[in-house]
């Protein structure tokens, strides 16, 4: 409270006792009888007018302690929103700044090629592309710039959309870090309902690395797709890679062929020198049918010492025999087994496609039936399918299927009837 507050109430008490006295002393006059002249009239009224003058400052004083009080009141309550406020905010952005994603705040901005003009980025974007927030917010066309070429143009049309329509961003792209490595991002943002002071929307969004998950799944495809061992593609994608090049033949004017392959007396190797001899075989096996094909063809393990390949483009049979031919020589050269050479041969069954009704499975029982006729004559040669094999081909799979069957319906008999009937 200042000085002229607090002396403002006995200034207002003394003028009391000032007109109190004067009123006193005129009533006095009255009494001993003199005459009321003007002068006691004027006495009276201005007795009368400080009187007024000194309830009203009373009043006022009074007010001015209350306005005073709820000033108080209110400062104090205003200094602890503020505070609550402060509190809050730094919480906040402690929790953007410790989220593991990069959150951002992106203003719309039809100059800028994805529509928006960065106005926050959080400091994990450093962590993940290795720029700092103030670059992509003082250069609008960093963040453009910076998604892969391949990905770039359903990116933007994906902000696009988002800014033109109020829908969520839901993308995933990937983006070239500032060493030149490719970071898989999932960006997802959402307009907020508030508009700024230019009239332009305001959209939230978070950023997540998910490059991690993408190699895993690129790993998982792999390991379901390839042979664990030999690295090659297994039976699934090799058929369907037979299945895209008898597609393609469809339009073009060269035929496909499927190699079979079946290494001879595989198991001697086995029996005499262990499992891990014969896995380094199948190994270098492996690599020799890589190293012989073209870019374009396919090797793949079926299973065992079975191996396939796939000439996606050959002009006639003749040119799938030379490199049937080859591959048998290639195999004949010795492999190192530590202190030991072994020698390989294999039997090559060959199958082209026929008419343009041909599929896959046709193909692949085709090329198994023309590698046992191979080996049938007495091994390492190869022999090219023919109608009279096909009887062969078909009664040995269904000698595999009934061996299947007759494994099944042995266990379902050996089995306790309780678990059969649980069954």
């Amino acid at each position: 409270m200042d000085r002229s507050t607090r002396l403002a109430p006995a200034l207002g008490g003394l003028s009391v006792v000032v007109l109190a006295a004067s009123a006193f002393l005129l009533g006095m006059r009255r009494i001993d009888g003199a005459t009321f002249e003007l002068f006691d009239a004027v006495d009276l009224f201005l007795i009368a007018a400080m009187m007024t003058a000194v309830a009203v400052l009373a009043r006022l004083l009074g007010d001015r302690r209350r306005l005073a009080s709820r000033t108080r009141r209110v400062q104090e309550a205003l200094e602890r929103t503020e505070l609550q406020l402060a509190e809050a905010g730094s919480r906040y952005r402690m929790l953007v700044e410790h989220v593991p994603a990069a959150v951002y705040i992106d203003m719309a901005d039809a100059d800028v090629s994805d529509g928006g003009r960065l106005a926050y980025m959080s400091p994990q974007i450093q962590g993940i592309l290795g720029y700092r927030p103030e670059e992509f917010v003082t250069d609008p066309e960093l963040w453009p710039s910076r998604i892969h070429p391949d990905d770039r143009e359903l990116a933007i049309a994906a902000y696009v959309d988002h800014w033109q329509s109020g829908r969520p961003l839901r993308a995933e792209y990937r983006m070239i870090s500032r060493d030149g490595t490719e970071v898989w991002v999932r960006d997802e943002a959402f307009r907020m309902p508030e508009e700024t002071l230019t009239g332009k929307a305001v959209s939230q969004g978070l950023l997540v690395d998910t490059t991690d998950r993408k190699r895993l799944e690129a790993q998982l495809l792999h390991d379901a797709l390839h042979d664990p061992l030999t690295g090659l593609a297994n039976r699934v994608l090799f058929r369907d890679h037979v299945e895209r090049a008898l597609a393609r033949r469809r339009r073009g004017r060269t035929s496909v062929a499927v190699l079979f392959l079946d290494l001879d007396d595989f198991k001697t190797i086995n029996d005499s020198l262990g499992h891990g001899a014969g896995d380094r075989v199948l190994v270098e096996v492996a690599r020799r049918l890589t190293d012989a094909i073209r870019a374009e063809d396919v090797p793949a393990r079926q299973h065992g010492d079975e191996f396939t390949i796939l000439l996606s483009r050959v002009r006639g049979v003749e040119e799938a025999v030379a490199f049937a031919e080859r591959l048998l020589e290639i195999l004949r050269e010795p492999i190192r087994l530590g202190v030991r050479e072994v020698v390989m041969g294999g039997s090559i069954g060959i199958a082209l496609a026929g008419g343009r009704e041909t599929v896959a499975d046709d193909l692949l029982a085709h090329a198994d039936a023309a590698m046992y006729a191979a080996k049938a004559a007495g091994k390492g040669r190869y022999a090219v399918f023919d109608g009279s094999m096909r009887v062969r081909a078909w009664s040995r799979l269904e000698m595999e299927a009934d061996a299947r069957f007759n494994r099944r319906s042995l266990d379902e008999r050996s089995e306790p009837d309780s678990l059969r009937e649980a069954g």
